[in-house]
This record gives C-alpha cells, sequence and structure tokens, in this order.
C-alpha cells in the first residue's frame, strides 16, 4: 500500500481501537521519511524532468533558431521573387527616367512647375565650342555651355 492509500484508511477506521500508536506512526514515519528522500533529491537537483533526445540534439544543432542563411534566403519564394520590394511612386520614377546609364551625380535641380508652358527638364549640363555646338544635335534636356 502506499502512504496515501494508508492514511485513507487511517481516516476512514470505523473500528473502535483500530487506530493504534503503531498504525498512525508507521504511517507519519512514512510521510517523514518520503519527505527527507524528496528533499534530497531536490538539493542534489535528481529529481529534476530532463529533455528528451531529439530535445538535447535539437539544442546541440540550434534546429529552433531564427536567422537567415545563404541557404534559407535562396528558399524564401519571396525574397526570390522580390515581392516585398520599395517601389518609387511616379514623379521619382519620372524624375530618374531622365538619367542616363553610367550618368554621374551632379547638383541640378530642374523643375518646369509655375515655369512657361512647353518648358523642359534638364537632365545634363555640357561645355563645348560653338563649331562643336553647330555640329552635333542639340537635345532638349540638355543645357549647353558654349566656351571659348
Amino acid at each position: 500500500m502506499s502512504i496515501k492509500s494508508n492514511a485513507i484508511v487511517i481516516r476512514d477506521e470505523t473500528a473502535t481501537g483500530a487506530n493504534t500508536a503503531t498504525r498512525v506512526g508507521t504511517n507519519l514515519v512514512e510521510i517523514a521519511d518520503d519527505l527527507i528522500a524528496k528533499q534530497s533529491q531536490i538539493d542534489l537537483n535528481t529529481a529534476k524532468v530532463g529533455i528528451t533526445t531529439a530535445q538535447a540534439s535539437d539544442i546541440t544543432t540550434n534546429n529552433a533558431k531564427v536567422g537567415y542563411t545563404e541557404a534559407l534566403v535562396s528558399a524564401n519564394s519571396d525574397v526570390v521573387a522580390n515581392t516585398a520590394k520599395v517601389s518609387f511612386d511616379s514623379a521619382s520614377s519620372t524624375k530618374l527616367g531622365g538619367i542616363e546609364a553610367d550618368a554621374e551625380v551632379n547638383t541640378i535641380n530642374s523643375k518646369t512647375t509655375s515655369e512657361p508652358t512647353g518648358s523642359d527638364l534638364v537632365y545634363n549640363v555640357v561645355s563645348l565650342t560653338q563649331a562643336e555646338y553647330d555640329a552635333g544635335s542639340p537635345v532638349a534636356t540638355t543645357f549647353y555651355l558654349i566656351v571659348g
């Protein structure tokens, strides 16, 4: 019988004289011994519930990590499709559309707001001689400086 079942028998006993000092005392000693044993296990930390072999393996290999590797990024369909990209608005796209490939950065701030009808944006500035200008084909979005 267990400590609890012995305690239930003692508690529910109806026969006069059945719960002797030995019977009750034995149950109390069993309770005390059990508590002492559990305290020893607690003190030694031997009563802990361990982890499974799979959990130990996962901890070692860090299977539950949150992070990115080249393989994970390459396998991510959203990354591959670039569906989360940030697009330019219409005005920015128009501004960028006038920039030639390999163009260098300049500081021209060209706008046509409040300018006469038919005004063009200027995307390029060049310096050349009158003869070079006359020999070429002027571009509406280029500002020409005639020198020398």
